[in-house]
């Protein structure tokens, strides 16, 4: 039975504006778990996923501020244990170090390896590729419309309403 069917008997006599939230919120989820799935398959020539992915982009974009693991946990929408295992699949593969904060010894921080930003150097235009083949449906013009509106949902849900959703 595929998505339609399902929502479809799912929402059967319900309101359309029930029906449009509950469609809306289903694809939404469906989407991003189809997105996540093309961007790991465009990577394992690569022998990364996405998510490895992220965090390596995360960390090379904290030259200014050294990211924490914490920091990586709440970027990433992921439990410590799952950044822990994360960080640590990234340590093992030579990509990502984990040192002592020189101002806090509690703390972590994450850098990238020489051979963890060359990684992510081959990366960017393979990731980048899936995301506008994605998009390219849209259209330029709906997919900047799409992502505001998706901003608007986000800032709702998280409580910053009228800020940017953070990467």
């Amino acid at each position: 039975m595929n998505l339609d069917s399902r929502l479809e008997r799912i929402l059967a006599g319900k309101p359309a504006r029930h029906r449009n939230a509950v469609t809306a919120s289903r694809l939404l989820l469906h989407t991003a778990a189809l997105l996540e799935r093309r961007v790991d398959e465009a990577l394992a020539p690569l022998a990364l996923e996405m998510r490895e992915y992220l965090a390596l982009h995360l960390i090379c974009d904290s030259v200014h501020e050294p990211l924490r693991p914490s920091d990586l946990s709440q970027s990433l929408d992921a439990t410590r244990t799952q950044i822990t295992r994360l960080l640590d699949g990234l340590e093992k593969k030579g990509l990502v170090l984990r040192s002592l904060d020189a101002q806090d010894r509690r703390s972590l921080q994450l850098t990238l390896t020489a051979a963890g930003d060359q990684l992510l150097q081959r990366c960017l235009p393979v990731v980048q590729q899936v995301h506008l083949q994605v998009w390219s449906v849209l259209g330029e013009p709906a997919t900047r419309d799409l992502a505001l509106q998706l901003r608007q949902v986000h800032g709702q849900l998280s409580g910053e309403s009228g800020t940017p959703a953070r990467a």
